[in-house]
């Protein structure tokens, strides 16, 4: 099995490229990931490229086709990644979690990956209140950052059919 990771070097990717390698230890693990934080990263044992078998440096918005080859399974982490980010950069944020996503899931399914596993947001809720969430709950997205992973997900589930 060849599983591609993006944004493997991010909050989340580190930790989800450990679990994936313990729990697919003779998987192939492809990291793609613009590297923004690599520099912050000095240590072989924690460094979450070290983790993977081959990493891309590269913008999820173009990335390399090879990157793709013989993928079976596409975990999507890569995103601007909070609501003060979103709001700052708006137009950004959509272009990554929401058109880079779909567009990505699009070569994916094309090159033959069998699955896409998109990693959203609770903030698509928005307020909970005193009642807790679940995916059934209605969305009531209050950022661009919610709002740009609600496009994502409405975007996947077209592309994936009934």
């Amino acid at each position: 099995m060849r599983i591609l990771v993006t944004g493997n070097m991010g909050y989340v990717g580190p930790r989800v490229v450990r679990q994936l390698r313990a729990a697919h230890p003779d998987a192939v693990l492809v990291g793609l990931d613009m590297g923004y934080f690599a520099s912050v990263l000095s240590n072989a044992v924690i460094m979450p490229e070290c983790r993977v078998d081959l990493q891309y440096f590269a913008d999820v918005r173009r990335p390399p086709r090879e990157a793709l080859q013989g993928v079976d399974v596409v975990v999507h982490l890569a995103a601007i990644s909070n609501d003060p980010m979103g709001h700052r950069f708006e137009r950004v944020t959509f272009a990554i979690n929401h058109e880079a996503t779909v567009a990505f899931a699009t070569l994916a399914r094309a090159a033959g990956a069998s699955s896409f596993v998109l990693a959203s947001s609770c903030s698509v809720y928005g307020a909970a209140g005193d009642a807790p969430r679940d995916e059934q709950s209605a969305v009531a997205p209050l950022t661009a950052y919610s709002r740009s992973k609600i496009l994502a997900e409405q975007g996947l589930a077209r592309l994936a059919g009934p």
